[in-house]
């Protein structure tokens, strides 16, 4: 997702449509993922992890292909889908590998350098994204995710064990019970949301950000990527810090401190948005900051969500990761409206941090 951010503007050009519909080549994405993570979990904890996560990097190599050759957004889009909904189960059976193979003693350290290793190319892949894209080729963005992925597919046939221990019969009616037991776990529904919200709101300002930085602040298309891309090492050092205070600090002192961090930057955003001494560089700071607070609040809030429900991880990861791809989703629709990209983006930030640590206070959490 990150990679294509500072192709928005052309692809755009290419496909003759506005800002706003070029935004939809997100949105559509985040919401694929968020389509798709909530089934990939009971079907692997039926039918085990390595045949699930082979189909699904099966199926985005599908839908990077359909990008690579699309001739108008609605055909861009559809591939964007089928690219999302493979990519969901990269992302949600990830986590229930982890899950199957630590345990829940370990499951907390483990789970944050997971989240390490996931942000790492995040953070470069703007930077690669915004060289490819450099003169215009947006296509070529997605030729280099092909690549990638056939890379993934081939390694997962050759090296990936099963490590499901147990299986779970699969009905609807096994489906709706699963996530009728999710849903009446108050403190598992409102650390997964909050811990969702606090970590994905930000998807808003990746969506944002060109119009920001190239419309508002004169900032060469080039350099875009240094900004999306640079700001995720602070999700990165946050996401260091969720592991480096096991043992240290409570879940709850930890999601805490997130939560605030997040209002009083988001804060600051929107003030300085308001002022009108919002400059580049003061932008760079403020989101790597945020990001930061996401990267505590993720790693903390998903451990604790799937270690209150481990007979339902791999439901209960799709869950988590489906609420941070909707309200992700949400932020990058939101931000398009008004004619003031850094406003509506500092709204939007402000009133997610807001509620995300409304709902990690209502989880009571335990330790």
């Amino acid at each position: 997702m990150h990679m294509f951010v500072p192709a928005l503007p052309f692809a755009a050009s290419t496909l003759g449509v506005g800002s706003q519909e070029s935004q939809l080549i997100l949105t559509v994405y985040i919401l694929g993922l968020a389509v798709g993570q909530p089934i990939y979990g009971p079907i692997a904890d039926a039918f085990g992890r390595r045949p699930v996560v082979i189909a699904a990097m099966t199926l985005y190599a599908l839908g990077t292909l359909a990008s690579i050759m699309a001739a108008s957004l609605p055909t861009l889009l559809s591939g964007r889908l089928l690219q999302a909904l493979g990519g969901a189960g990269g992302i949600t059976l990830a986590r229930a590998i982890v899950r199957d193979v630590s345990g829940p003693d370990g499951s907390q350290k483990d789970i944050s350098l997971l989240n390490l290793i996931m942000l790492t190319a995040p953070a470069i892949s703007p930077v690669i994204g915004a060289w490819i894209a450099a003169d215009g080729s947006w296509r070529g963005i997605f030729v280099f995710l092909l690549v990638l992925a056939t890379a993934v597919l081939l390694l997962s046939l050759q090296l990936l064990p099963e490590t499901a221990r147990h299986r779970k019969r699969l009905t609807f009616r096994t489906l709706l019970e699963d996530f009728r037991r999710l849903a009446m776990k108050r403190q598992f529904i409102c650390i997964a949301a909050g811990g969702a919200l606090g970590s994905t709101a930000t998807y808003g300002y990746f969506a944002a950000a060109p119009y920001i930085l190239t419309g508002q602040m004169d900032v060469p298309p080039s350099n875009v990527g240094y900004f999306v891309g640079g700001i995720l090492l602070g999700a990165i050092s946050g996401t260091l810090v969720s592991r480096l205070r096991v043992g240290h600090m409570s879940q709850n002192s930890f999601l805490r401190f997130g939560g605030l961090l997040a209002v009083a930057v988001s804060g600051t955003f929107l003030g300085t948005a308001l002022t009108g001494v919002l400059a580049p560089g003061l932008l760079f700071v403020l989101t790597f900051v945020l990001m930061f607070a996401a990267g505590c609040i993720s790693a903390t809030a998903l451990a604790a969500s799937l270690d209150s429900v481990p007979d339902l991880a791999g439901s209960a990861a799709g869950f988590f990761g489906a609420a941070q791809m909707v309200f992700g989703a949400l932020s990058t629709f939101l931000v398009s409206f008004g004619d003031q990209p850094d406003l509506s983006c500092a709204l939007t930030l402000f009133a997610a941090a807001i509620l995300s640590l409304t709902l990690l206070h209502l989880g009571q959490l335990r330790g």
